[in-house]
């Protein structure tokens, strides 16, 4: 998964999402070259989903399914 600014510039390329314990810990590269390892708490999960306005959380299951039938379209 990549992450991109407004302007198109890569910011974060995911290479793997794990769970260790309570904590999600995301790997990858920052900007392309700086390898990171990310430790999200349970509460900083909270937090960022209450980020998101009710209309964005409504809906993110069209948004993950139209996600997945790209991601199957790709792949042939």
């Amino acid at each position: 998964m990549k992450l991109y600014s407004k302007e198109g510039v890569e910011m974060m390329d995911v290479r793997s999402i794990d769970l260790e314990g309570d904590r999600l810990v995301l790997k990858g590269k920052m900007m392309g070259t700086m390898a990171a390892t990310i430790h999200i708490r349970p509460e900083d999960m909270w937090a960022a989903f209450q980020l998101f306005p009710w209309g964005v959380k409504l809906r993110m299951p069209i948004l993950l399914l139209k996600g997945w039938r790209a991601g199957r379209k790709a792949l042939g």
